[in-house]
């Protein structure tokens, strides 16, 4: 018997069981969209010890075969990336023809596949923003800034942009990014990301990883996440000097990986800041516990990168209650989502002191940070089926309104 449901097929290079935000988040919105009645396909990397060809909750999972990847060097990363692309079209038409593909950013230039795929089945392309490459990678070094390199990947990314019939970004920042593209604004959906499912507040007397760490006692201020080079920390090392005078009790803690973690460890050895501890990333299961740990997060972003990356970390932060202060643009979509909930602090360009001085005052007022961290609460309640439902929104309307786009070359 068919199955007469739509199909949507995703492509991405991670999924469940593979660690990976843009995996996790990719697994919740395609188990809601089947209880909307979708049939559901994810093309994805490689995974050790699954199979090629599984259903995990009700999801169609195709694995391709890959170099496997590695952030040990650009180099290895690239060739890993340069050899998902041929893989991925390969295995896609093998697949049974979609109604819709949709394509992430992770590889950078998934948007290539995704608009190939679409001309070749005549179905809506749709590509899901996480990122806007090559720009990220010019801002941080990767890239020549304008570099041959950077103009070529860039012509080939706004080509295959122009090839897709909505493109979904994660924040109101990325979307003027598009848009300067050349990409009708009116096309561009903004959905934001939304926090994990299994992340709540969990009060500090019940948490288990206050007492396992001997924080029962501190004003924890967290870092939590990837220390990459989108992440800017030296205000955050140099604000803990003043943190030492101005409030004895506080911690600052990290909790994560990344290219600068070993930097920074040797930073915080040098410069003897016995107010600063490091922990690796928790596991998935505990993770409200580590984030409810914190009385105050710390959320960092390179200000070249406004528009072209938004941390989607902030959300879980949200999700766990507590208020979060971003050292990032003011023009963020981080820093938008803060000031209209009213649950954190934007400091774009902070000194140390500056930041000490901050966090000061959230340490010594009890009942505004407990407000903030409600009213964080209160804004990502539910964040996901919201997200889920302008999908459902968006796949259906391409579905309906789809037509070749065609544009001159």
């Amino acid at each position: 018997m068919s199955d007469s449901r739509p199909h949507v097929l995703f492509i991405n290079r991670v999924y469940p069981p593979n660690t990976g935000a843009t995996g996790a988040i990719l697994a919740e919105l395609a188990e809601r969209l089947i209880s909307y009645g979708w049939r559901v396909t994810v093309l994805a990397g490689p995974a050790e010890g699954e199979p090629a060809s599984t259903v995990r909750n009700g999801v169609a999972v195709e694995r391709v075969a890959a170099l496997a990847f590695t952030r040990a060097s650009t180099l290895r990363r690239a060739l890993a990336y340069a050899s998902l692309y041929p893989a991925f079209l390969a295995r896609a038409l093998r697949l049974s023809r979609p109604d819709v593909v949709v394509s992430k950013t992770d590889p950078p230039l998934q948007l290539v596949v995704s608009a190939l795929l679409g001309r070749y089945w005549n179905v809506p392309a749709i590509h899901w923003a996480q990122d806007v490459y090559p720009e990220v990678a010019e801002k941080l070094g990767v890239l020549s800034q304008n570099g041959l390199l950077a103009r070529l990947l860039r012509g080939v990314s706004t080509w295959a942009l122009h090839r897709h019939t909505r493109v979904v970004t994660v924040g109101r920042c990325m979307q003027e990014r598009i848009a300067a593209r050349g990409y009708p604004k009116q096309d561009i959906r903004v959905v934001p990301n939304w926090p994990p499912e299994t992340v709540r507040p969990i009060p500090h007397s019940e948490n288990t990883f206050r007492k396992e760490h001997g924080l029962q006692d501190r004003f924890v201020v967290m870092y939590s996440g990837n220390m990459g080079l989108a992440h800017p920390f030296d205000a955050v090392l140099r604000s803990a000097t003043y943190l030492h005078n101005q409030v004895p009790r506080a911690v600052l803690v990290f909790v994560g990986e990344g290219p600068r973690k070993a930097r920074l460890q040797t930073l915080t050895a040098e410069r003897g800041l016995d107010n600063v501890r490091f922990f690796p990333y928790q596991p998935f299961e505990t993770l409200a516990h580590s984030l409810s740990a914190a009385d105050v997060h710390l959320v960092t972003m390179q200000p070249s990168l406004e528009g072209l990356v938004v941390p989607s970390k902030l959300y879980g932060v949200m999700a766990a209650g507590r208020p979060a202060l971003f050292l990032g643009p003011a023009g963020s979509e981080a820093a938008r989502v803060l000031r209209e909930n009213d649950c954190g602090s934007v400091l774009p360009t902070p000194t140390g002191k500056q930041l000490a001085d901050t966090l000061t005052s959230w340490a010594n007022d009890d009942a505004h940070r407990h407000a903030a961290g409600q009213r964080a609460r209160a804004a990502v309640t539910d964040a996901d089926a919201r997200a889920a439902t302008a999908f459902n929104r968006t796949l259906r309307t391409c579905m309906r309104a789809h037509h070749p786009r065609h544009i001159a070359s």
